[in-house]
């Protein structure tokens, strides 16, 4: 019954938001957002905590801005995902690196996208699903009814759901039909995960993107989804990663999840405000395997 209210809550919100222009609604989502995340402090300490351990050295006017920043960007990211048109986004969608992606997938064993929550991440896959075979991983919602919705707006472009839990069977199958398979590479392992750095401190890491790369010769394409001041939006496709040069070794693992990760870690520094920094990323660190 809760989670029935919450959801019936939110399409009420919706349904009030999609009556008004959608830059009124976007506009409004946006300071929503500041208000309520740097205002009344939703998830603030956490963000904050986070921005002073990676970045020990910028001041507090500077650590404000990113952090107003950063809920302006989620509140942003909500109304283009669940507000928006979706033929008018992908006007203002550029993608640099496709043949990075043609030229992963030209080996017919597919290609693993290491991405995180940065930039319109959802946006991003959804608009991939218009050039290439989708596949996305996913952490079940705790609500059912918001989960089966938000799915129900990724599978209308084509994208497959697959279900972190029990996940690589379906992973293994999807690259076997040549699909892109995203991962989300930056979220807290907790106790799946191993011990290494990110962003400079030690984490608990999944690793999951370069055991599936090394046990079924998929290269992985780290990837980013761009927001830019004009509101455009560019997703960007390094150069493929193949996992020749490794072995099925803990080692080895270690090495190729942390040259996977760099990329993503790179443009978090240059556009911090983009990342998602309510996350708790570091927590639990010593739970992690070693």
């Amino acid at each position: 019954m809760k989670n029935k209210l919450e959801f019936l809550g939110f399409i009420f919100f919706v349904k009030i938001f999609k009556i008004i222009p959608y830059n009124w609604a976007e506009w409004i989502l946006k300071k929503l957002f500041i208000f309520g995340g740097y205002y009344l402090g939703i998830r603030k300490n956490t963000a904050e905590k986070n921005l002073k351990m990676v970045f020990p050295n910028i001041s507090a006017k500077r650590r404000k801005e990113i952090l107003k920043s950063m809920y302006a960007h989620l509140g942003i990211t909500t109304a283009e995902t669940y507000l928006a048109s979706f033929s008018k986004l992908l006007v203002k969608v550029n993608f640099e690196g496709k043949e990075n992606i043609e030229r992963a997938l030209a080996s017919q064993k597919g290609a693993i996208i290491a991405t995180g929550h940065f930039g319109s991440w959802e946006l991003a896959g959804r608009a991939m699903a218009r050039h290439w075979n989708v596949a996305v991983v996913i952490k079940k919602q705790r609500n059912t009814y918001f989960n089966d919705y938000t799915n129900k707006i990724r599978a209308e472009q084509g994208i497959r759901i697959i279900y972190k839990k029990r996940a690589l069977r379906n992973i293994i199958k999807s690259l076997r039909s040549n699909y892109l398979v995203c991962l989300l590479t930056d979220q807290n392992a907790r106790k799946s995960g191993v011990r290494l750095d990110f962003l400079g401190k030690p984490a608990s890491v999944f690793i999951g993107a370069a055991k599936i790369s090394i046990r079924t010769g998929a290269p992985v394409i780290p990837a980013v989804a761009m927001r830019k001041e004009d509101g455009s939006h560019v997703f960007r496709y390094e150069k493929p990663l193949y996992p020749d040069e490794f072995k099925k070794t803990d080692d080895d693992i270690k090495k190729y999840t942390l040259i996977i990760n760099k990329t993503l870690e790179k443009y978090i520094k240059k556009y911090p405000e983009q990342w998602f920094w309510v996350h708790r990323r570091w927590r639990g660190v010593d739970k992690a395997r070693k």
